[in-house]
């Protein structure tokens, strides 16, 4: 039996399939090859990475030293913001060492401060270029702004997924078939999950 649905709904269904597909056509690219790289991370990591350590005086308007005085914190917060992006809100903060983390895609960077001996301490690694893409995939220390990207790429997939179910509908042949393939594919992967999943 052929469905009915009216050929205005077809139209504007047919507009934002077109439209949505093409603009998330790199972006679904994007998915679908960093689905492959964060599925074989070995292919492209290297297991002896070392990071890049260095060492830094702290400056001398900084000298001498006051972490609980909130103007000294103020100043060593500009200092640490223009050098390495580090906000000292985040620091540990003991009598004699301030220790920040930054962790951002693909990269990870530790900052000492020896109040002692007025040095800076700071490791930097940088996982490479795939890293940062399996990072931006995942959401993983991106941000919010980024957080927001993911969400509208998802529910755009959903609108372009839902608008080309909808074009079949009155084509009752094609309809048939497409959900033949579709539950072939998901009982699939449903059994894949099942007996091979640990």
């Amino acid at each position: 039996m052929k469905l009915k649905v009216s050929k205005s709904s077809l139209s504007y269904a047919r507009i934002i399939h077109v439209y949505v597909s093409m603009a998330l056509l790199l972006l679904m690219l994007f998915f679908a090859i960093t689905g492959i790289t964060l599925n074989h991370p070995n292919w492209f990591s290297s297991a002896d990475q070392e990071p890049l350590r260095e060492q830094f005086d702290i400056p001398s308007y900084l000298i001498p030293t006051a972490p609980q005085e909130s103007e000294w914190r103020l100043a060593a917060g500009h200092w640490l913001k223009s050098q390495w992006d580090m906000d000292i809100s985040t620091a540990d903060i003991d009598e004699d060492e301030i220790s920040l983390v930054s962790k951002g895609p693909g990269t990870y960077r530790t900052v000492t401060l020896d109040l002692l001996d007025g040095k800076a301490y700071v490791e930097t690694l940088d996982y490479g270029v795939v890293a940062v893409l399996n990072d931006l995939h995942k959401g993983r220390n991106t941000g919010i702004v980024w957080a927001w990207v993911l969400d509208l790429c998802a529910l755009l997939i959903i609108l372009f997924s839902l608008t080309g179910a909808y074009l079949l509908l009155p084509q009752t042949k094609r309809f048939k078939k497409s959900l033949f393939y579709m539950v072939i594919v998901s009982t699939g992967c449903a059994l894949v999950y099942v007996y091979f999943v640990p």
